[in-house]
């Protein structure tokens, strides 16, 4: 059922719903929220879907007032919108590359542990060996790797609270062996003696090489993508959108609702049957399908 009528309400909830809709896709690829919850996006998110349920409620009310008879006959008064092509031209190809990264957030666990760690004054840092703990045990090199030793240390590390002798086994060191007064490298928490003293304990995030190294080739994809889709598009096509139709917009609505559902699991913290990656992977196919039905609808 195509709805002709609009009014206040219908503006001002459409335009709500792809704009809140629009920071929540910003929201989840600048990573707002480092780990879940993740409010920020969520709540964005859910805003959009309010402001599409009362634009879906707006529409039918004004469709209502215009087959009044005592109303005045309707007539399309509004200019193609410039900039709603384009938003929606590459909002759709970013916005499954947000769900995407989503399945790659940190769980709560690992992201409290972080702030924690950084509160602590957690880091790499360079400290001095105070004896050998062990026998140095050598490694023959080959053409990839030089030759190096694994030797158990005693190390002198300055905690704020005063330094202290701390054993770390298995350290590397490359060429020779280490002796009393060999510089080291070592993670630490200058400010939590009881944060174990590690060789490498770099805490990297998956989602940040997909965003900065795959992005060297994935964010030049995602532009054409939204060029294609762009160059494909009918401006006409684009403003009759704007009108509600019910064979239309409520199988798309139900498609990217679908999608924000599959993404709870991993936005709130969860798993469902043992999954939280899983759905949220899955969810990254509802923009495209939504695009894929509307397109077919026109």
């Amino acid at each position: 059922m195509d709805t002709p009528g609009r009014s206040a309400a219908t503006t001002i909830t459409g335009w709500g719903m792809v704009l809140s809709g629009a920071a929540a896709v910003v929201a989840a690829v600048c990573e707002l929220s480092p780990y879940p919850p993740l409010i920020a996006e969520l709540a964005l998110a859910w805003l959009s879907a309010l402001f599409a349920a009362g634009w879906v409620v707006a529409s039918y009310r004004a469709a209502a007032r215009a087959r009044d008879p005592l109303s005045k006959p309707y007539r399309e008064t509004r200019r193609p919108n410039r900039a709603l092509p384009y938003l929606i031209a590459f909002g759709i190809p970013v916005a499954a590359f947000a769900a995407f990264l989503t399945a790659f957030t940190v769980s709560a666990d690992h992201g409290r542990e972080t702030e924690r760690l950084e509160r602590a004054g957690y880091d790499q840092y360079e400290v001095s060996v105070v004896r050998l703990a062990g026998e140095p045990g050598f490694h023959e090199g080959d053409q990839d790797q030089d030759p190096y030793y694994l030797t158990d240390l005693t190390l002198r590390i300055p905690y704020e609270t005063g330094p202290r002798e701390v054993t770390v086994r298995g350290m590397y060191t490359r060429h020779k062996a280490p002796r009393p007064g060999t510089k080291v490298d070592v993670y630490f928490a200058p400010r939590d003696p009881a944060t174990p003293v590690v060789e490498d304990g770099r805490r990297t995030s998956t989602r940040w090489f997909l965003v900065f190294f795959l992005g060297l080739w994935i964010w030049p994809l995602l532009l054409v993508a939204g060029g294609v889709i762009k160059g494909l598009s009918d401006e006409d096509d684009v403003h009759r959108l704007r009108r509600f139709d019910a064979g239309t917009h409520l199988p798309a609505l139900a498609i990217l609702l679908t999608g924000l559902v599959l993404l709870l699991p991993k936005a709130v913290g969860f798993e469902v049957a043992g999954y939280d990656q899983l759905p949220a992977l899955l969810a990254t196919l509802a923009p495209p399908l939504a695009l894929l039905w509307v397109v077919k609808r026109y």
